[in-house]
């Protein structure tokens, strides 16, 4: 996996499932699909990255300029994190170790708000028995952490209907990507 722009192009996270953990890594050409959508500077944008997983994401979002909070309760992969924090010279960036409606709920009190939410959480994973992509979009929603302006981008399995309606936002847009889809919500505050 490689950073494609910015201050820290052409630099490769060391991703290992076998280190750091077997999770779906988000395909190359669906990263560029993100950020041709979101644009190359974002710069003095705030950028949340819940489910951070390789921090491929979060690390572009920061390499073009945003200010961002990336959220992995898994300690293999924050700390693959930090590490390449400290070698690549990032202080910019934060790194939250609490599962995604407890970072939510933090990061809500302290009343934080972004301009670009990416959620991208294991597409089979399931939290009281609903899927945890509904479960974190309607906690976004509820927690207030997306700015009135703000973008919420949510990466699902093609099969997963997600509402296009829930707590305060609205599905804008629904992008197909072979098997994966990226829904774009808006506040609707």
């Amino acid at each position: 996996m490689r950073i494609v722009t910015g201050r820290l192009r052409g630099r490769t996270i060391p991703f290992s499932p076998k280190r750091h953990g077997d999770i779906r890594v988000t395909s190359g050409r669906l990263k560029e699909a993100v950020f041709d959508r979101l644009g190359s500077c974002l710069q003095g944008l705030r950028f949340l990255d819940i489910c951070a997983g390789s921090g491929q994401i979060a690390l572009e979002a920061y390499s073009r300029g945003a200010t961002v909070t990336a959220v992995e309760p898994d300690r293999r992969r924050r700390d693959l994190l930090r590490a390449l924090m400290r070698q690549w010279g990032i202080n910019q960036l934060e790194l939250l170790g609490r599962r995604g409606q407890g970072a939510l709920t933090d990061l809500a009190a302290d009343g934080r708000s972004y301009d670009i939410v990416y959620l991208d959480p294991p597409y089979h994973a399931r939290h009281n028995g609903h899927p945890l992509s509904e479960v974190l979009l309607s906690a976004v929603g509820q927690s207030g952490v997306l700015a009135t302006d703000g973008w919420l981008l949510v990466q699902h399995p093609r099969e997963m209907d997600l509402s296009e309606r829930v707590d305060g936002l609205q599905r804008a847009e629904l992008r197909r990507h072979g098997t994966t889809v990226l829904s774009e919500y808006r506040s609707t505050a």
